[in-house]
């Protein structure tokens, strides 16, 4: 098992100083740097779906004394990678260097950070790159079905919207409003510093003082919200809803059934990670044997709890042949009832809690796997021994626990349903369950 360490560099001013994850591995002289901001999409303002991903996609698209062409080349020479992106919880700023390059990397973090340029014509091609992304999404049964659970589940909050952003709020993005949300969310003081690879903590320790000289000490004015996020999704009561979106002459439909969840930091969240593989999260899963091999509705079929520091969704996903759109809900809600019914039997317990424990050390193999747990113990605020913890709640874990968490955390009754496909059709389909809503994506372009 990996040791994973956290000092504090120390801050400037005010400053309360900037978390430092660090997991030494010794062997191959590589490292990974993370700068880990709270700068998500939660932190998008109502008018502005998308902001949050436009201003992590500039960063790297030149700084005040660089272009992006000259990163990139620069970059290139030293045989280093660079990716600036934001998801719903962080934004990221992730380098990948031979551990040679410590101090270049640091140093090269430190001026996306605090001295991006924001160029206009860059903002132009990427805001025109993202218009013609969500138009192709926009004619895929998949993202549409996507889009649709979200925009429903989600809805009243940022998390209704893409994280990419909507037609209209790009059309209507200005360069100003990234240097507001820049000045606001970038800030080292309210977010983490992340190293794994080949390092001395000495040596670290030294660079990222001199990177950072007054710790990563706040620009602009506060943000307004810190790593935590906004509530996401009402509780799960009620009957069912149907949504469906039109696709006509589809042969498939694209389904998607779930619920709210819970956030990442909730106590049972190891012991639905292990129920949702024996649901959905395997290729031996109850769902994908049961929709795929007994009855050949599908190619495949999955769910999942979405990790966020605010209550994701769970989902399972799936796309049928439209003739057996009906059958397949009744087949995946009768799932959802029989985990929350009958006792899981312990040796397909045991397959699943042997499955999970084998998998594991291969995400600790790399740099690039070290640094994402890393990432996810400072993001959620987890403890350092967080992975040793995995492992001993998922040996742990017995049959009467996973009844508890079905009962607990599964709601087929009130399961938001959607399918994308042929209307008419599904209509049929879908009748015994209720009366269905149609539902048109507001982000097709003419």
């Amino acid at each position: 098992m990996p040791v994973f360490e956290r000092f504090t560099a120390a801050g400037g001013g005010e400053s309360p100083g900037t978390p430092v994850y660090l997991a030494a591995r010794s062997g191959v002289p590589l490292v990974e740097l993370e700068v880990l901001l709270a700068a998500g999409g939660e932190h998008n303002p109502e008018q502005r779906p998308g902001l949050a991903a436009m201003t992590a996609s500039m960063i790297d698209e030149g700084t005040a004394r660089r272009s992006g062409p000259q990163l990139s080349a620069e970059l290139e020479r030293r045989g280093g990678t660079l990716s600036c992106h934001a998801d719903w919880n962080a934004a990221r700023l992730r380098l990948h260097l031979l551990s040679s390059d410590l101090e270049y990397g640091l140093e090269l973090l430190a001026e996306l950070l605090f001295e991006p340029a924001f160029p206009e014509h860059e903002l132009a091609r990427l805001r025109q790159q993202t218009l013609a992304e969500l138009k192709r999404r926009a004619d895929q049964p998949a993202a549409l079905a996507d889009e649709a659970f979200a925009f429903h589940l989600h809805a009243g909050t940022v998390f209704a919207h893409p994280l990419a952003g909507t037609p209209a709020a790009l059309q209507a993005l200005r360069r100003e409003e990234l240097l507001d949300f820049h000045r606001q969310h970038y800030r080292l003081d309210r977010g983490s510093l992340v190293v794994a690879g080949d390092i001395d903590p000495r040596r670290l320790a030294a660079a990222i003082a001199a990177a950072f000289p007054a710790g990563g000490a706040p620009i602009g004015s506060p943000a307004a919200a810190a790593m935590s996020g906004p509530g996401a999704l009402a509780a799960s009561s009620g009957s069912q809803r149907i949504v469906i979106v039109d696709r006509p002459g589809a042969e498939q439909t694209e389904l998607r059934i779930g619920h709210a969840g819970v956030p990442r930091r909730h106590p049972d969240r190891v012991g639905l990670g292990v129920l949702n593989t024996l649901l959905g999260g395997k290729f031996t899963s109850r769902i994908n044997l049961n929709l795929r091999e007994r009855h050949g509705f599908t190619y495949g079929a999955s769910s999942r709890f979405v990790d966020r520091k605010s209550r994701g969704p769970f989902v399972v996903s799936t796309a049928v042949t439209t003739s057996a759109t009906g059958r397949a809900t009744a087949e995946v809600l009768g799932e959802l009832v029989r985990l929350r019914s009958e006792p899981v039997p312990a040796a397909e317990l045991e397959a699943t809690r042997n499955y999970l424990l084998g998998v594991f050390p291969y995400g600790l193999q790399t740099v690039e796997g070290l640094a994402a747990r890393l990432d996810e113990i400072a993001l959620y605020d987890l403890p350092l021994d967080t992975p040793a913890r995995y492992l001993a709640e998922v040996a742990r874990l017995q049959p009467e626990d996973l009844a508890r968490l079905a009962e607990t955390y599964l709601f087929p009754e009130s399961a938001l349903i959607v399918a994308v496909g042929p209307a008419e059709e599904l209509r049929r389909e879908l009748q015994e369950l209720g009366e269905p809503e149609m539902w048109s994506s507001p982000q097709a372009i003419a």
